[in-house]
């Protein structure tokens, strides 16, 4: 599963005050430092925050080390790194969103990742089966890291969830990103935030359906700083989502399109309620801004209950009782085996005495 955290400007039709625009610039650069200076000048020019992509050639030899190099330059200059990398290895271009990412969007990315990562530890904790509950520990989170993939180097989504191993790339829209994974993604998560002015912040699901065609399951507002009330609602999730189907009873999959066409329904395993989403807006945007915008009661980050805390630590417990009786037991045979070699060597030592002892008493009669 992956959960990428965008702007409203990346999904058509969705709403807000914000004025986005496109802009494409082509760059005629040999030199790291040309590139900075780029991109430092373009943000300081670009007061509206708009969204800038920068195009140029470079070498396929130096390619996939360049966004590590940028963005330790762009560090030591105290600016943002690099929102989007994507490097086309055919025709030797690098893509570039030159957008910095704020620490609000940063903070909203960590509480989402936090937040699911707590809910998989409750599951584990809540569940007796034990081979769902080893394929509930497989599951990784594996950030956004750059991958090589179509001919293609891109980043992944700001977080995903899966397998232990790279995912595809999140190379352009969502649709795209399920389409092109043979499989590997089932769901896309997205939170579409309203910045610079941090007002507004939408939510939305798509998820791969073998029987048809991808499902957008949700779009909705799930938080309004306009409304008096804020809005009610959640995002249901599957185990399906973050393991794919071969691996599982259908009772823990995401239904088909067809299955709830004819009523079928299963019970999620993680609810994402647009509660807690606001929750996490909110906190971002008061860290990100704390004179402007404060957080609500119960916006503090949710932990593992104390019911679920009592069942991680027995399961915790009962695996090192359970280690610690493996480990009892292979001594145990370990020193049996030492016992018996210890005997036959004993045994074969007697042997030889006798067979000496018995040769000595012939030659002796010989003689």
């Amino acid at each position: 599963m992956a959960a990428p955290a965008t702007d409203p400007s990346d999904l058509p039709g969705s709403p807000g005050d914000d004025e986005h625009h496109f802009e494409l610039v082509s760059l005629d650069v040999s030199t790291i430092e040309e590139i900075i200076d780029h991109i430092v000048s373009a943000r300081q020019r670009d007061s509206s925050h708009s969204e800038s992509m920068t195009v140029f050639h470079w070498q396929a030899s130096q390619a996939y080390d360049l966004s590590n190099r940028l963005d330790a330059r762009l560090v030591e200059l105290d600016e943002p790194k690099i929102r989007r990398f994507q490097y086309n290895y055919e025709s030797e271009t690098v893509y570039l969103d030159i957008r910095g990412e704020s620490e609000f969007q940063y903070r909203v990315q960590a509480g989402l990742r936090d937040y699911i990562n707590n809910q998989l530890a409750e599951l584990l904790a809540t569940t007796d089966d034990p081979p769902i509950r080893q394929l509930i520990r497989s599951i990784n989170e594996s950030g956004t890291f750059l991958e090589k993939y179509d001919g293609k180097l891109c980043k992944q989504a700001d977080v995903s969830f899966g397998l232990v191993g790279p995912l595809p790339s999140l190379v352009c829209e969502a649709h795209q990103y399920l389409d092109s994974s043979d499989g590997q993604i089932r769901a896309v998560l997205i939170l579409h935030l309203q910045y610079p002015s941090m007002k507004k912040a939408w939510v939305s699901l798509l998820a791969a359906d073998g029987s048809s065609r991808d499902q957008d399951l949700h779009f909705g507002l799930y938080h309004d700083d306009d409304l008096d009330q804020q809005p009610v609602g959640q995002v249901e999730l599957y185990l399906s989502d973050f393991l794919g189907l071969a691996v599982l009873p259908a009772y823990l999959c995401r239904p088909s399109t067809d299955e709830l066409a004819v009523g079928i329904t299963r019970d999620p395993a993680i609810t994402l309620t647009y509660k807690r989403l606001g929750a996490i807006f909110r906190r971002a945007r008061s860290l990100h801004n704390p004179t402007e915008f404060t957080t609500e009661i119960g916006d503090e980050d949710e932990n593992l209950s104390e019911e679920a805390k009592r069942r991680v630590a027995e399961v915790r417990l009962e695996a090192d009782r359970r280690m610690a009786e493996v480990r009892l037991e292979a001594d145990h045979r370990m020193a049996e085996v030492r016992l018996e070699a210890d005997r036959r060597v004993a045994e074969a030592e007697r042997r030889v005495t006798e067979m000496r002892q018995c040769l000595s008493s012939t030659l002796l009669v010989r003689c």
